[in-house]
C-alpha cells in the first residue's frame, strides 16, 4: 500500500502542491499524463530519491517520508534499466543484495531461482549486458529490482524502448509476475495499451496535479475534465449547449444528469456506422466528410445536421459497408456511454 498525503515541492518552476494518492496493497497502478507532468518526480518522492518541502509518504502504514530510500524496502527501474556492463547477468541481479544485513538469507537463493524461472533468463546467467537483447535487459532488470523482495516496485517507462513484439512480451512477463508475486506496483507509462492490459486502476496527471483516478474503463470512457477527455482521445467532444439547439440530439441527454456538465463526451470506437437503420440506441443519419486511414483502423468523420462525429472502424468494417467520403450513412451511439464533461 502506498498512501501519499499531501505532497508538496518544487523543482525550478515545477511542483507539486498537495498531492494525495492512494495506491492499495496488491495493485497494479499506472499513471498516465503528457511529458512534463511530474509522473517521474512522483516516484522519485516515493522511492526516497527527491526531497519533498512538505507532506507525509506511508508504506505499508508506516511513514516512510524522513527514510532513506534504502530503508524504504522498494525498488525502481528506470527506463534506461542501468545494468552495470562489467558484472555477468547473475551477478547483476544479485548488486542489490550487498546492501541487505541479511543477504546470505536462503530467501533471497529461493527468490533468485523464482525470478529465474518466471522471467526464462536461466539461459543467459552467464552473459555480459552487451550481449543481451533490450527484451532480455528488461528481464534482468526486473528480476535485479525483485530478488531484494520489496513492498513496492515502482516503474518508469519501462517498456518504451522496446519495438512492439518485445514490448508485448515484457507486458506478458509483468502480468504474470504481478499475478504470481502479488506485489504492489506503480507504473509511469504513455502507452494507452499498456494501461489497458495492465491496470487495476489508473491515475492521471497535470503538472504535477491529479485530475482523475479510477477504474481504467472508468477514466476512459467518463473522464471528469476536459483535460482528460483529450489526453485519453475522446476524439467527440461537443458543446451541451450547441446540441441542444439541434433537436435531434435531444435523446442523448437522458443519461446526462451532472449539475454544470458543459460537455457530451464519446469515445470514437463506441459509436456504431450501418448502411440501414439501427434499432438498439440513438440512431442518426450523417454523410461521410472524410476517411482517414491510421493503419490498423480507420477514423471516420460524419456530418449531421451541422455537428461533426468521429467513429472508428476496422478496415474490414470499411470495405463491407463500402464506404466512401460523401455517402449517406446511419451512425448510432448507446446513450449509457455517453459522459457529462465539465
Amino acid at each position: 500500500m502506498i498512501e501519499i498525503q499531501d505532497l508538496s515541492l518544487q523543482l525550478g518552476k515545477f511542483k507539486i502542491t498537495a498531492l494525495n494518492l492512494m495506491i492499495n496493497t496488491g495493485e497494479y497502478f499506472v499513471l498516465l499524463g503528457p511529458t512534463g507532468s511530474g509522473k517521474t518526480v512522483l516516484l522519485e518522492s516515493i522511492a526516497g530519491l527527491r526531497s519533498i518541502e512538505a507532506g507525509k509518504i506511508f508504506i505499508n502504514e508506516k511513514e516512510v517520508t524522513s527514510k532513506k530510500p534504502e530503508e524504504r524496502n522498494i525498488s525502481i527501474c528506470y527506463q534506461d534499466l542501468a545494468l552495470f556492463p562489467h558484472m555477468r547477468v547473475k551477478d547483476n541481479i544479485k548488486y542489490g543484495l550487498r546492501f541487505r544485513k541479511d543477504h546470505n538469507d536462503m530467501k533471497y537463493k529461493e527468490n533468485f531461482e523464482t525470478l529465474v524461472e518466471l522471467l526464462r533468463i536461466n539461459h543467459i546467467l552467464d552473459r555480459y549486458p552487451v550481449f543481451l537483447s533490450g527484451g532480455e535487459k528488461q528481464r534482468v532488470a526486473l528480476a535485479r529490482a525483485l530478488i531484494v523482495a520489496p513492498d513496492i516496485l515502482l516503474l518508469d517507462e519501462p517498456l518504451a524502448a522496446l519495438h512492439s513484439g518485445m514490448k508485448a512480451a515484457i507486458e506478458a512477463e509483468l502480468k504474470k509476475l504481478h499475478e504470481t508475486l502479488k506485489i504492489t506496483i506503480l507504473m509511469v507509462t504513455h502507452d494507452f495499451k499498456e494501461a489497458y492490459y495492465l491496470a487495476d486502476r489508473v491515475g492521471i496527471i497535470k503538472d504535477g496535479s491529479i485530475m482523475q483516478i479510477g477504474p481504467i474503463n472508468e477514466v476512459f470512457e467518463k473522464p471528469a475534465s476536459v483535460f482528460t477527455a483529450d489526453f485519453v482521445d475522446m476524439k467527440n467532444l461537443i458543446t451541451i449547449n450547441e446540441l441542444k439547439k439541434k433537436p435531434v440530439f435531444q435523446v442523448l441527454f437522458k443519461h446526462i444528469d451532472e449539475i454544470g456538465a458543459e460537455f457530451i463526451g464519446i469515445r470514437p470506437e463506441n459509436i456504431v456506422v450501418s448502411n440501414t437503420y439501427i434499432d438498439d440506441c440513438c440512431c442518426f443519419l450523417g454523410r461521410i466528410s472524410y476517411i482517414r486511414n491510421n493503419g490498423i483502423f480507420r477514423e471516420i468523420d460524419i456530418s449531421s445536421d451541422g455537428a461533426l462525429f468521429k467513429a472508428y472502424l476496422t478496415a474490414n468494417s470499411c470495405n463491407e459497408l463500402q464506404l466512401l467520403e460523401g455517402k449517406e450513412v446511419f451512425f448510432g451511439i448507446d446513450a449509457s456511454r455517453v459522459a457529462a464533461i465539465k
